[in-house]
Parts: C-alpha cells; structure tokens; sequence
C-alpha cells in the first residue's frame, strides 16, 4: 500500500468512482432506561497495541480520486415498489466530490463521527456511508457499525442506538457509497437539535473513508480509534484537515413516531398474517388505563381491523404485504382513527420488531413501510 501524510493534496486526475447503493443492515444494540446499551457486538478482532504517539491519519493513494467528477451527486436508488416514499430531509455536509480516502494509521479499528443539526424530532429514513477500496485488497465488501450519540458540549457524547452494515461490491481502487435504509434503521427516532453519528469499521479491512476537504463544511467532526478487539477506544481528536466527511443521514420530520407510551406493553398477539408475522397493541385512556386491542372484526392473510372497546367502532386497519419479488422487503402499512396513547408492534420470525404509536389527545399519524423488514427475516 502506497500511504502519504493527510495534508498532501492530490494531483492526477483519475477516473470517474462508481457510486453503487447496496447495503444490508441489522441492529446491534438499543438504548436501555439507564442510558446504556443493550446488545452484544458481533465483531471479534485480532490487533496488536498502537503506540498513540504514532496515531494519525493517513490518505490511501491507492484510491483513485477525480476533483472534477460529482459522483456522490445522486446516490440514491429508485424505488421499485411504485408507493410514495416519506417526505424525508437529507442532511449532508459535503459538496459531492472526495479529495481523499483516509483511515488511521496503524489502528485496529477506527470511528469518524460528523454532528448533523435537526430543526426538529424525526424518523430516520436512511444512513450514507462512501468507502473505497485499495487497488491490491481483493475483499469487495466491508463491514462497518453506524452509532447515533448525543451532543455532549459539541462532540459525540453517550451512545443512542448502534446498527451493523455491509456495503457490497466496491470496485478496486475506487470509491462506493452505501445507503441503508431497512426497517430497524427506519424505525430510529432522533429528537431535534444536534446529533452526532459515527462509523466504524476494521483497519484490516484495508477499506479508507471518504473526505471532503475544500467543501463547504458548515459541521463538527472527530474521529478516534482503539489498538485491539477489547482495547478502550481512544478519546476523540478533532478533525484539522477535512470539512466534512462522506456521511450522509435522511430524515422523515413529517410523520413522526412518537416514544414508547409509558407502562403500556403489547402482550397479546392479536393478527397473524402470511409469513408468520405477528401484531400486537396496547391503548392507554387519559385517565391512565391501559389495555390490549381486539382483533375479530375482520382478518385476512395480509390484513386487519383491531378495536379497543366496542366492535362495532374499528379503531387501527394493519396490512403486512410480501413485497420481495418488487424490492425483496415486506410492506408495512398502519392506518390508525384514534385520538389515545398506543404502542403497535409487528414482530418478524426472528423477533424483529417494527413500531407505530402516539401521543394522548393526538390524532394519530397513517405509516407506510416499503422496507420494514428484509425478506430473509
């Protein structure tokens, strides 16, 4: 691997980077009532102990850069199912072109984190992250972990939620962005202000991440690394040299879905639809009752009615769809006519779970899902 320092700039122009959307994801840990999480890593590494006076970046010159080619312009896929999608915000810091492709020298394994400022409380509708790869490494994929943290007088602060990703296909010695927009990292909601979100991902994998460094910047960014598999992670460093770095994040502010409601669990399974996908609800009165749904009013193998306290006054229309011969995910749509406190959940085979709620005296919001859950779940 040919490596040089971070501030050297790039001078060859060099082909166009093949801007390929293809990422699979799945949770790895949720956040518990005393602000830690929950969850257990699934990645193991061997590594050896980096002296930290020796930590720094490094720009993989392998990796072949154009300052002429937009190629993050428009990384996003068209959506096959043919449903309007949510009215998502895109939140992005960089001005589309990468001048580098950097990791940490040395380093087992490293996390870049970029601050992104929401006017308001949203749903995630999906995660970017631009990685390239080294002309002689001969693994097309990388794995990588994605965190949510909160602000902590301005840099990343206590984890929020952590999900696992893979992007797939990356060409040799050219960059590839993957946007990950499956159900559980749909179903994420971050309240407004300042959130930060990082990516992780192995040394070895021999993968850099990409770099904006004369963009407009308008962000904060930091990045830290650890020596092995169970080392500590270092503190974090300010970034000195990029603007901003090729980490995108898109955001339903509309159909918001609010928090868990307090002390009301779904513990009846109430629907069963093909696939063996399972719904079931809790409600919760103004005056603090709370109960289970009722399902009987009428039921297919794709849909039905649920009523909390007369059957003749339908309260919520579920409908869970087999989309995966359109874009290989099963459809999720809620259609709520209720004013109280609910939670509704829809549980995959293998225990995922998607969730749709709301807020006392609110009228609830309609949700539609065309990726609620991948179709090998």
């Amino acid at each position: 691997m040919n490596s040089s320092s971070v501030g050297k700039k790039r001078s060859n122009s060099l082909g166009a980077l093949a801007a390929l959307v293809l990422a699979l994801s799945s949770p790895l840990a949720a956040e518990n009532e005393d602000g830690s999480l929950s969850g257990t890593s699934v990645r193991i590494y061997g590594g050896h102990v980096l002296d930290e006076d020796a930590a720094g970046k490094e720009d993989l010159d392998s990796i072949l850069v154009d300052p002429g080619d937009g190629w993050m312009a428009d990384v996003a896929a068209s959506d096959p199912t043919g449903v309007v999608s949510p009215a998502s915000t895109g939140y992005s810091y960089d001005d589309g072109t990468p001048e580098a492709f950097t990791r940490i020298t040395g380093a087992h394994e490293q996390e870049y984190a970029q601050r992104f400022r929401l006017p308001r409380a949203g749903i995630v509708t999906s995660v970017t992250a631009c990685f390239g790869r080294q002309q002689d490494d001969d693994n097309p994929d990388v794995a990588f972990i994605f965190v949510f943290y909160r602000d902590s007088g301005g840099r990343p602060g206590s984890p929020l939620a952590a999900y696992s990703a893979t992007v797939s296909g990356l060409a040799r010695g050219k960059g590839t962005c993957g946007v990950i927009n499956r159900g559980d990292v749909t179903s994420q909601r971050l309240d407004g202000g300042d959130v930060w979100l990082g990516v992780q991902w192995p040394n070895w994998s021999g993968k850099g991440f990409a770099e904006d460094r004369n963009g407009p910047g308008g962000t904060r960014n930091f990045w830290r690394y650890r020596s092995a598999s169970q080392s500590p992670w270092s503190s974090w460093n300010t970034e000195t040299v990029a603007t901003a770095y090729f980490i995108r994040l898109g955001v339903d502010h509309e159909a918001t879905t609010p928090p868990p409601a307090e002390d009301c669990t779904p513990t009846t399974t109430l629907l069963r639809f093909d696939g063996d996908y399972e719904v079931s609800m809790c409600y919760r009165t103004p005056d603090g009752q709370v109960g289970q749904a009722k399902s009987g009013i009428w039921a297919s193998a794709e849909s039905g009615l649920l009523w909390f306290f007369s059957r003749d006054n339908a309260e919520v229309l579920v409908k869970v769809l087999d989309g995966c011969s359109h874009n290989g995910y099963r459809w999720v749509f809620v259609a709520p006519v209720t004013t109280l406190e609910f939670n509704l959940l829809v549980t995959a085979p293998d225990g995922t779970t998607w969730r749709h709620g709301n807020v006392q005296g609110v009228t609830a919001s309609t949700r539609s899902d065309t990726r609620a859950f991948r179709c090998s779940q």
